[in-house]
């Protein structure tokens, strides 16, 4: 799929069908340069656009109808085959652009695609936000009802379960807010993201239009050169082309002259010939003076004719050579008016290519503005159709997993609506229960209460009575001596020890009662200890389900991105087998270097291969003299690398010869230079020293010998020579400062003073 420039919205929400002002057929723009291919324009029936090819399915769809070809701003439109540049003023083949009619189907089906993918997309969200809002409501109304009797049960025991349902589903109530809260936060976020790549591709869009025109004044000038160079050239090959014939006529008329002078001359020989014959045939035959002095006149007016011809004949072969250096510069000039001629076919090639490219580069740039005025609103957009089916690759995966995951959740929705209503129902239960064991206690209560009452009530008429019978019988002891009924009295005793043993049972009866009521507490209490138990169990199976689901719509998305990722594969692999399918031939000279070289590490593997097959053949044959015959395709390659080496060396000594001659010529030269700008000759000699001889010496006595590898200074003459007194003074002065520069400015600058007092005196 070719890559168009162009902005990239997925959220536009519109759809791709018959009567929609945003698909309607382009029109024609007239003197709108900058009005979009696809306007928004009012069609009326089937001539919408329909896509053409669906690049996602890799299938094609029903084609589309012909549209209208437009052309940018400035393109005459008379002939249906001919343009005209708007600036190069040259008319240029059209031929109709199928990439542009690809593109425009490939368009318009991503276009569909889009619209359906966003209509799904909303009808999703409108689904989910409703289904939200249902379970939301329902999460409420259940935390409502689950508040209302737990309220009232909250100092008993047995509450714990409800309450346990409340923190979950408070828990899940809040676990949904959160998640709305972030996708809310995600949208705010990509919304902001999104504005500020909006601003930032505009930016980039202005800083390329600025580009683009810049480019465009520059290939204006360009243009407006060429075409000066190539009216001048015209002029120039025109005067050329005058120049020539004239020439041409000049040597034409020049060799007829010649010609006719030595046709002339050639006849004046011939009368010459005759006259020396007929002269001496009349010195034979007569001894006549008088004809005698007429062929001698005769004779020397043809010498001085042939001597005027001659020297016009060395005038017109003087002219014939330059007429000849003529003709050839005029051949000369002939071959740059073919080159010229070239160059100027090539300059209307580009500038064809220039007005096809314009041509193309305005189609994509409407194109372009199409795409980016549809999806400007939506503050969305994309670099390219690629980024575009994997955007909507990327959606349709969002939607099934969405699909699957709403799928999965629906499920468990029911689950726990009827777990809901059989916590509902243990509820109302253990309520009723609840009640019934209040009332049943309490009538208990109520009864132990009045048993205690009355046994009280007995244990004091007891006592009472049994105070009564010992004053009673302490009486009849007293004042009734000999008449006490001791059967009375053991009766009484057994009736006292009966009451006794009825104690002893009731208080074991009271025992049992209070060891069963303890059971039944304890009982109680490990109910409690079990329900928190199990509150626990379910809070951590709760956080486990959370990690499961979290981590669920991690493979989900993992997966999303597997199936995109092949998807991305999938396309690379067809773009890769049509790039392998087009062939680039690689043209290069028949004698290069890396030929040479290759066909050099050939033959010397293949001698080297010999070589070796000879060496282990003569070693198997002839095993006892293997050290007294070399084989003679060893000799061969030794012979070879000798004469590579002698070639080898020849072409260093000659590459040597020349860098001397080279380095005598910019020695001389930087001798030159540093004489005539510093006023001192040099001369180097071995060992790294030079010999510094000023401009004002008469002799070589006055020059300076230094040696850079020993770091010393000789003045020619030895210390006892006048150039050594004169500069003694300035040597200890300048050269305790460690100045050899100055030293020698001051030597050069006092011989100056001298010799310019010299010329005054």
């Amino acid at each position: 799929m070719d890559s168009s420039p162009f902005n990239q919205n997925p959220h536009r929400r519109c759809s791709n069908v018959p009567g929609n002002p945003l698909y309607g057929s382009p029109q024609s723009r007239g003197a709108a340069p900058n009005r979009t291919l696809f306007a928004n324009q009012r069609v009326a029936s089937a001539s919408s656009v329909q896509p053409s090819y669906d690049f996602l399915a890799q299938a094609p769809s029903p084609a589309a109808p012909p549209q209208q070809r437009l052309l940018p701003a400035g393109m005459k439109a008379g002939n249906p085959h001919l343009t005209h540049a708007p600036d190069l003023g040259i008319r240029l083949p059209r031929y109709p652009d199928h990439s542009t009619e690809s593109l425009r189907s490939e368009l318009n089906t991503a276009r569909y695609e889009l619209s359906t993918l966003q209509d799904e997309r909303e009808l999703e969200r409108i689904h989910h936000e409703k289904e939200l809002r249902a379970l939301e409501a329902k999460c409420e109304e259940q935390a409502k009802r689950a508040d209302t009797p737990l309220s009232s049960s909250r100092a008993n025991s047995k509450s714990q379960s409800a309450e346990s349902d409340k923190t979950y589903l408070f828990n899940r109530q809040k676990e949904l807010s959160e998640k709305l809260e972030k996708v809310k936060d995600q949208a705010t976020n990509q919304k902001q993201d999104l504005d500020r790549q909006i601003r930032r591709l505009k930016l980039e869009n202005t800083d390329l239009k600025e580009q683009v025109g810049d480019k465009d004044g520059d290939i204006q000038a360009q243009d407006r050169q060429h075409r000066r160079q190539v009216e001048e050239l015209k002029t120039r090959n025109e005067s050329l082309e005058k120049i020539n014939s004239e020439l041409k006529e000049d040597l034409e008329t020049k060799c007829r002259g010649l010609h006719e002078t030595e046709t002339k001359l050639a006849t004046g020989e011939t009368k010459i010939s005759n006259l020396e014959t007929e002269l001496l045939r009349a010195k034979a035959q007569t001894g006549d003076l008088e004809t005698l002095k007429i062929l001698k006149k005769e004779l020397s007016e043809q010498v001085a004719h042939i001597k005027t011809l001659e020297v016009t004949n060395r005038k017109l072969s003087l002219e014939a050579k330059q007429l000849r250096d003529y003709n050839k510069s005029i051949e000369i000039l002939e071959e740059e008016k073919q080159a010229l001629e070239v160059r100027v076919r090539l300059l209307d090639e580009v500038r064809h290519e220039l007005a096809e490219t314009q041509l193309r580069v305005s189609i994509l740039q409407d194109e372009k503005n199409s795409w980016g005025s549809f999806f400007e609103s939506e503050g969305l957009e994309f670099d390219s159709p690629e980024c575009l089916a994997r955007a909507l690759i990327q959606e349709r995966l969002e939607k099934a997993s969405l699909l699957e995951q709403a799928g999965r959740t629906n499920p468990e929705l029911a689950q726990k609506d009827t777990l809901i209503e059989e916590l509902e129902g243990n509820i109302r239960r253990l309520r009723e229960e609840l009640e019934k064991m209040g009332e049943t206690t309490s009538r208990d209560a109520r009864a132990r209460t009045r048993l205690e009452r009355q046994r009280a009530l007995a244990l004091k008429e007891a006592q009472f009575l049994r105070e009564q019978l010992q004053s009673f019988s302490t009486e009849e002891t007293t004042y009734m001596q000999g008449n006490y009924d001791e059967q009375k009295t053991k009766r009484i005793e057994e009736l006292e020890q009966m009451l006794e043993k009825y104690k002893q049972e009731n208080d074991v009866l009271v025992a049992e009662l209070a060891k069963r009521e303890g059971g039944d507490a304890g009982e109680l209490m490990g109910r409690k200890r079990h329900r928190e138990e199990d509150g626990v169990e379910n809070e951590r199976n709760g956080e486990l389900v959370r990690k499961n689901r979290h981590l669920q719509d991690e493979i989900i998305q993992l997966n999303n991105t597997i199936l995109l990722s092949k998807k991305e594969i999938e396309s690379l692999h067809i773009r890769l087998e049509s790039l392998e399918k087009t062939s680039t031939r690689i043209l290069q000279l028949k004698d290069n270097p890396t030929s040479r070289e290759e066909a050099i590490k050939i033959a010397t593997l293949d001698s080297l291969r010999k070589e070796n097959a000879a060496l282990l053949a003569q070693v198997e044959e002839r095993a006892d003299q293997v050290g007294k015959v070399v084989p003679i395709h060893t000799l061969n390659n030794l012979h070879g690398e000798i004469e590579a080496m002698e070639k080898v060396i020849g072409e260093k000594e000659k590459r040597m010869t020349r860098l001397k001659e080279i380095w005598t010529a910019k020695s001389l030269e930087f001798r030159e230079a540093v004489y005539s700008l510093l006023g001192y000759k040099l001369d180097f000699l071995p060992n790294g020293r030079v010999r510094v001889t000023h401009m004002f010496a008469g002799n070589e006595d006055q020059s300076i010998e230094f040696d850079g590898e020993k770091g010393t200074m000789k003045v020619a003459g030895g210390p006892d020579s006048m150039f050594h007194r004169e500069i003694k003074n300035q040597c200890s002065f300048w050269m305790a400062r460690q100045s050899i520069p100055c030293l020698l400015a001051s030597i050069l600058i006092e011989q100056y003073e001298k010799t310019t007092r010299a010329q005054r005196m």
